[in-house]
């Protein structure tokens, strides 16, 4: 009868991380040893475990509750980012950067609000066809608030003062004004009837007559 035969692990190198060969692909390693992969103290990947950025497997009193491959693709993913960081690097605004946060393209860094990994970045970027950004449709028909202001002859920043103010007529959708068509031309056409007037009113000398 044909016996199985193991391999020696004399015959192995020695891991130097691990100290002894290593006799399986994946394998389990202390806190200290992940700590020496990550480059950091044993207390920031006590705190990575708490933040839920490392799995922790196995009991509580476990002396290796990490995988190897999982402490090594976060130190993979670089040292975390802002997003505004991130925005420059995507070329997008910081606010469509966001909505890849939001649509779940963008993962962002558990325990933080506003970080994100280098590498999901750089993912991003090497995609053939990188996510569209999303451009607000708004009601119907209706007009954005730069596209009022062209027909206004004003600043977008006036006009979002306006609405805001209510002294033009505007509803409030997915974050910015939108405004009926046809309103604006009656405040453009407003507007060019005082301008009219200005400009035809006579000039008077001072006494009261006219030129």
């Amino acid at each position: 009868m044909a016996t199985e035969q193991h391999e020696d692990p004399g015959d192995l190198p020695v891991d130097p991380l691990l100290g002894q060969p290593r006799m399986v692909d994946d394998p389990r390693i202390s806190i200290a040893q992940g700590a020496v992969v990550l480059g950091k103290k044993p207390a920031q990947v006590h705190r990575f475990i708490t933040l839920g950025r490392l799995p922790r497997h196995g009991p509580p009193n476990n002396g290796r509750p990490l995988l190897l491959s999982e402490v090594e693709a976060l130190r993979d993913k670089g040292e975390p980012i802002p997003v505004k960081e991130a925005a420059l690097m995507l070329e997008r605004s910081v606010k469509a950067t966001l909505e890849l946060m939001a649509g779940g393209h963008l993962p962002l860094v558990p325990g933080t609000k506003s970080m994100v990994y280098p590498a999901d970045v750089a993912a991003i970027l090497a995609a053939p066809a990188p996510p569209p950004i999303r451009r607000p449709a708004g009601p119907p028909g209706y007009l954005s608030t730069k596209e009022a202001a062209e027909r206004l002859g004003l600043t977008a920043i006036y006009v979002a003062q306006m609405a805001a103010e209510e002294k033009l007529s505007a509803l409030f959708q997915d974050g910015q004004w939108w405004f009926d068509p046809d309103h604006i031309e009656m405040v453009r056409r407003a507007r060019q009837a005082r301008r009219d007037r200005v400009v035809a009113r006579p000039l008077r000398r001072r006494g009261g007559s006219s030129l």
